[in-house]
């Protein structure tokens, strides 16, 4: 070999060079790109696309250097040298197609578990949010009223001391069902936190029928939930003076549930 290589012209070993550092390059690339699959990634549909790649390299760079001492013939070179690199780029460039997938794929869970409850599926606090401020945006831009109720679930620290948290996380998610099948598509439903819920009411001027339409599904679970609504413009235009007049409607009505509760003995007796 080393008399072959002395025997070529200066252009042959130029180009001979450059093939071989060409072919290590890509060869050392898709080595170092297995190495931090199987150090972060730890997939297997990418270690074996690069795995794949790495073979294909190794085909096509053996060949293509065997080819300057031993001639081959135009289709040994042809699929040998040739098929093997460009398997090799196309299993490269799908492992490449596949990690921007999974990216995307973790981008989008995170995405989903930044704005949902984890225990009921709702959306949470800081995306209820992110749509009270919308709502608010459209009204000052196009008049557009809303209404924004805030739900709390009656007697739930009684039913986690009876029959323990477990039957009180599946009353939670039996009331997150419930106030889903009650709102609309473009509603906003959301867990406010603890045993509160809140819902934006999108278009909603006043609270004919809303309250009537949350108690028809309500009734189906295992206990009742006390509302006060509050609606844009009438209680408010801010975020802080829909939620804090809303907020003193639902106690105001639970702390008539308390009364009436406190009254039935003394009427239970007469």
């Amino acid at each position: 070999m080393p008399q072959a290589f002395a025997q070529w012209s200066y252009n042959t070993k130029v180009l001979f060079i450059s093939h071989v550092l060409l072919e290590g390059a890509l060869l050392v690339w898709v080595a170092v790109s297995i190495y931090m699959a199987t150090r972060f990634f730890r997939d297997r549909v990418m270690v074996t696309l690069l795995l794949l790649g790495l073979v294909s390299f190794i085909i096509g760079a053996i060949t293509h250097i065997y080819d300057y001492f031993r001639p081959l013939s135009l289709w040994q070179h042809v699929f040998l040298a040739d098929l093997a690199h460009c398997g090799g780029y196309i299993f490269l460039s799908s492992s490449i197609g596949y990690l921007v997938y999974r990216y995307l794929k973790l981008h989008e869970a995170l995405k989903r578990e930044a704005t949902t409850d984890f225990l009921t599926g709702l959306c949470n606090r800081r995306y209820f949010y992110r749509r009270l401020a919308e709502a608010i945006e459209r009204y000052q831009k196009y008049g557009e009223p809303f209404g924004v109720a805030v739900l709390d679930v009656d007697e739930l620290k009684e039913i986690n001391d009876k029959y323990g948290h477990l039957r009180g996380d599946e009353t939670l998610k039996e009331i997150a069902q419930a106030l889903r099948r009650a709102v609309r598509a473009s509603d906003c439903v959301a867990r406010f936190g603890g045993d509160e819920f809140v819902i934006l009411f999108v278009g909603a001027p006043n609270e004919e029928g809303l309250i009537e339409r949350l108690q028809r599904e309500i009734e189906s679970c295992a206990t009742t939930l006390s509302i006060g609504m509050a609606f844009c413009p009438k209680d408010g235009t801010t975020a802080d003076e829909l939620i804090t007049a809303a907020d003193n409607r639902m106690y105001k009505a639970k702390m008539d549930k308390a009364g009436k509760k406190k009254l039935l003995p003394a009427e239970a007796l007469q």
